[in-house]
């Protein structure tokens, strides 16, 4: 979830915690994941282990801290009546304050409520994902068992929050040359777009903008200081950016290679694009797998993954979709997906039906929304069908708790079936935009 869009909707605030009740007692059907992580009660004094969570949420894909539910077993008591009052009247601008001077770049987080039988009131803190990563320790900090050094990176693991490992970290810095690279390009477009007779260079030295042709245009010395430039080394499209000297010869976006593990395909195939989106790859031509998907052969592959590494808004996409001359199919069924918001998502296997096949996809299902993805086994190609069909059944919410595990079952299929088993090729490729669209989708 990104900045902007509402952590506590109706819509997510209904998924948010699933609960069993057991006479007077509300059994918490949810485990903590890379997502969630539950406290008993809210308290001022372990301030610095929430935020070192929050830290670690935003530096993987965003999270939430829920008050008012005990551990072993996990049942939903709701907060005191004093953390309530905590809770109620926490200093947001202290909280954010003490958050910013422990960790750089800014934290985003937001408070809700969240309402359960029984009269039951849970809290929780919705940390967003960060869009500039890592978010880094400025200082050291102890408080109990919060502990940080300076420099520290904490990151979310499955139900843990620790001290980042090396292959993460990694991914993290590579994404983060690969957003400066795409603004670089942006800014290049830019120029070439206006022009060399009509760009100007900015000397600060001389108060002057510098034409060209020697041209100048003087700027008031009161006036330069009342400009705002963005920091060094930062692109920023709405903040500025920096002079650049460009040196050697420019390449284009789809021959840019950023670390070993970066992907850029010459010849992209539609399999391509379904192995790459089970794999998460780092790939250096988004544009060309969009492409791909609305000339191959079928409409059903992810496409939203795409998008996002392509910086393009739901509107780019669709004009992008658009422009792109074909007589494939497949780009009549993506645009009809993109515009209507079509989800992929399927209702949950019948309880009432014995059908076996309805009987083992509501196996499945069950499986993956009680928390037991680990216990999934398919050993047919039938199986693993069943297993992709209760995919398309989960929520938004549910996909996200369980996403890594789930793309390395989904991938095994691909390994085993996909090319010899038209059903589970069919199946993949369907329960692989349900994933699509629940991490990345932008309507």
């Amino acid at each position: 979830m990104r900045l902007g869009e509402d952590p506590f909707s109706s819509d997510v605030r209904s998924n948010l915690i699933k609960i069993r009740q057991v006479e007077n007692k509300l059994h918490v059907l949810t485990r903590e994941s890379s997502t969630k992580e539950f406290k008993e009660n809210f308290t001022w004094g372990s301030i610095g282990l929430y935020a070192r969570t929050m830290a670690a949420f935003a530096n993987a894909r965003g999270g939430y801290i829920f008050f008012g539910v005990t551990d072993n077993p996990r049942i939903a008591v709701g907060l005191s009546d004093r953390a309530k009052s905590d809770f109620d009247n926490l200093d947001q601008a202290k909280l954010t304050e003490g958050l910013n001077r422990i960790f750089s770049p800014e934290v985003h987080w937001k408070l809700g409520l969240i309402e359960l039988p029984l009269g039951c009131t849970v809290g929780a803190i919705y940390t967003f994902e960060a869009d500039d990563k890592p978010i880094i320790a400025r200082t050291g900090y102890q408080q109990q068992n919060a502990k940080l050094s300076e420099g520290d990176i904490p990151y979310r693991y499955n139900s843990r929050s620790e001290r980042i490992k090396f292959p993460e970290l990694k991914r993290l810095l590579e994404d983060a040359k690969l957003r400066e690279q795409r603004a670089m390009m942006r800014h290049m477009e830019a120029l070439i777009r206006a022009g060399a007779a009509n760009a100007a260079i900015l000397d600060f030295s001389a108060n002057a903008l510098q034409g060209p042709s020697g041209q100048r245009v003087m700027i008031d010395e009161n006036l330069i200081d009342r400009i705002s430039f963005i920091k060094e080394g930062q692109f920023d499209e709405v903040a500025g950016a920096p002079a650049l000297k460009l040196v050697g010869e420019l390449q284009p976006a789809t021959s840019i290679t950023l670390g070993t593990e970066r992907i850029v395909r010459s010849a992209l195939s539609s399999d391509d694009v379904l192995n790459d989106f089970l794999e998460r790859g780092n790939v250096g031509n988004p544009e060309q797998y969009i492409r791909q998907t609305v000339t191959g052969t079928t409409g059903f592959l992810p496409v939203q993954y795409y998008r996002a590494l392509a910086q393009m808004s739901h509107e780019d996409l669709l004009s992008f979709v658009s422009e792109i001359a074909t007589r494939s199919p497949a780009k009549k069924k993506l645009i009809e997906r993109l515009t209507t918001g079509d989800d992929m998502k399927a209702p949950p296997p019948s309880i009432s039906s014995q059908h076996s096949s309805t009987v083992e996809r509501r196996a499945y299902y069950e499986q993956l929304v009680s928390g037991q993805i680990e216990k999934v086994q398919f050993s047919t190609p039938a199986n693993a069908q069943y297993f992709l069909d209760a995919v398309k059944s989960l929520d938004d919410a549910e996909i996200a708790e369980i996403v890594d595990e789930l793309l390395k079952l989904m991938k095994r299929t691909f390994i085993e079936s996909y090319s010899s088993n038209a059903k589970v090729a069919d199946a993949l490729r369907r329960a692989a935009c349900r994933v699509d669209s629940a991490m990345y989708g932008s309507m």
